[in-house]
């Protein structure tokens, strides 16, 4: 769009460099602050210029809507937000009867304390990085003028709300091509998959029960305040040898974000041929739902979780420190060199002679995972044996937002910021931004 007001820029930076010239005379001590005088006089020409466009805009449809017998009712002013600045403007509501039309609203989508798509980005772009005071701080000191923290809050989640919709179309759309023959697409190697929970903080205003007590002003029943903390899966996968990955994550059930997953991994390239490597913790069906997602799925057991396992048994059996230490590595040395089957073996003869319920728990979780355990095999074929790379993801996609200090979400806001974070993880921040332009405009 640039290219046809090229001549219109040359023009105006050379009468505003031409200003500086003749005005400045500390221009060589100055010349690293010239940019922040030069970007306020632009921020003030843009706030005009804006400001010019719209009142033409306006203007012409409003004698559009008189050309059609309908008269101006009444004027109210309205305030705009720019990116660069606050507007007013004039509102005309124009009648007739059994006609009436607001131009500005209904023709320009412009309305009292509403915002330019560009400010709405801006919010959001801060408001999914940090606090909402903070992002409202940000705002300030890039923009040079004040929006609230309950406006980014407000803009920010309506924004992750769409970016919700959004991530489930495109993730169900590549889920939907599974199996299908296109001879250009180039086949990969064996597929990682990763998949982790963490721990989010959650709350709930509610009436109390069992109580008649009210709220001073509006004398409604007393709400109290119900803390929670939610589980958030995150999952991940990448082609091994390829450095990019594609991020999933929901607080939900692991069908659907294990579904999620599979999806991802459809995008990336994964066929029904491929092979999948899935490594993760020993979560409660957590295994059990990916081989039921996944064809030609090996599940690795995380080491580290093996080796946890381990010591609490060691401890519940009493076995100390330095004992306890040899105890847990004979065994784990064996276990990685594929002999699990002789290692349990010898547990279940232990637990004859002394049942303990820890050792018990030990047997179960090695019969569960036998086939999960040949760590050394996996080695030599360059799988990785810990589910590191996912459990960093937590402290980048999740908590770096969601888990700020002394920060609580309705629940039904976890899924939908969750989303603006993936969004951006997974490199579609402009995907999405360009797709809602382009709707928009076609509305």
């Amino acid at each position: 769009m640039q290219e046809c007001y090229q001549d219109i820029i040359a023009a105006v930076s050379a009468t505003i460099a031409q200003s500086f010239l003749s005005n400045e005379e500390s221009l060589p001590k100055r010349s690293i602050f010239l940019d922040a005088d030069i970007a306020e006089i632009l921020r003030q020409v843009g706030l005009k210029t804006t400001l010019i466009i719209l009142e033409e805009t306006l203007e012409n449809c409003v004698k559009k809507k008189q050309s059609e017998g309908l008269v101006i009712q009444r004027k109210p002013t309205i305030q705009f937000n720019v990116i660069f600045g606050l507007i007013e403007m004039k509102s005309p509501y124009l009648w007739t009867p059994g006609n009436n039309a607001k131009p500005l609203i209904d023709e320009m989508r412009i309305t009292h304390r509403g915002r330019s798509e560009t400010v709405n980005r801006a919010l959001t772009d801060f408001g999914i990085e940090e606090s909402f005071g903070h992002a409202s701080e940000r705002f300030a000191e890039h923009y040079k003028y004040d929006i609230g923290p309950s406006a980014v809050s407000r803009v920010t989640k309506q924004i992750a709300q769409e970016a919700l919709e959004y991530n489930e179309t495109i993730l169900a759309d590549a889920g939907q091509k599974y199996g299908m023959i296109d001879d250009d697409k180039e086949l990969i190697g064996p597929l990682l998959i990763e998949l982790d929970g963490c721990v989010i903080r959650t709350a709930v205003f509610a009436p109390i029960e069992n109580t008649e007590e009210t709220s001073p002003i509006m004398n409604l029943p007393k709400k109290g305040k119900t803390v929670n903390w939610r589980e958030v899966r995150i999952g991940l996968t990448r082609p091994l040898g390829v450095a990019s990955k594609t991020y999933v994550g929901m607080m939900s059930s692991y069908p659907e974000v294990v579904g999620q997953l599979f999806d991802a991994s459809v995008m990336v390239g994964m066929t029904p041929d491929t092979e999948v490597i899935g490594v993760a913790d020993g979560g409660i069906g957590l295994k059990e739902e990916l081989e039921n997602q996944f064809a030609n799925l090996q599940f690795i057991l995380d080491k580290t979780h093996l080796k946890d396992h381990l010591y609490e048994t060691a401890k519940a059996l009493g076995i100390p420190g330095k004992e306890r230490r040899e105890w847990v590595s004979s065994r784990l040395k064996d276990i990685s060199e594929g002999v699990v089957g002789r290692i349990k073996e010898e547990l279940e003869q232990e637990y004859v002679l002394e049942p303990d319920p820890r050792l018990k728990r030990l047997i179960g979780y090695l019969t569960r995972f036998y086939n999960a355990l040949n760590y050394d095999e996996f080695k030599k074929k360059e799988y990785p044996i810990g589910s590191g790379e996912v459990e960093s993801a937590h402290k980048s996609v999740p908590q770096k937002r969601l888990k700020l200090p002394g920060a609580s979400w309705h629940p039904d806001s976890v899924n939908p910021m969750l989303a603006l974070r993936v969004l951006r993880a997974d490199d579609w921040w402009k995907d999405f931004w360009n797709e809602r332009t382009e709707r928009k405009l076609a509305a």
